[in-house]
């Protein structure tokens, strides 16, 4: 699979989640696929401008724990 490919799956899959959920994904399951996004742009299956329209379909959390995994945390 190519990037397009991945990143039309991903917001399929993540579509039927905000579905769903009636457009009110919970904080909990938010932050799975805020992980697995992360993951996928990390491996280069997605491009950055993909991880973040995927990651526009998310409800926003504050201080996301994903984002301190990603980035590294500072000391």
């Amino acid at each position: 699979m190519n990037q397009e490919q991945i990143f039309s799956e991903m917001k399929s899959r993540l579509q039927r989640e905000v579905d769903y959920f009636g457009g009110n994904i919970p904080e909990r399951v938010a932050l799975v696929w805020y992980g697995y996004i992360a993951a996928l742009l990390e491996w280069d299956l997605i491009s950055i401008d993909h991880h973040d329209e995927l990651a526009d379909l998310l409800p926003q959390i504050p201080d996301n724990p994903v984002i301190a995994v990603f980035l590294g945390r500072s000391k």
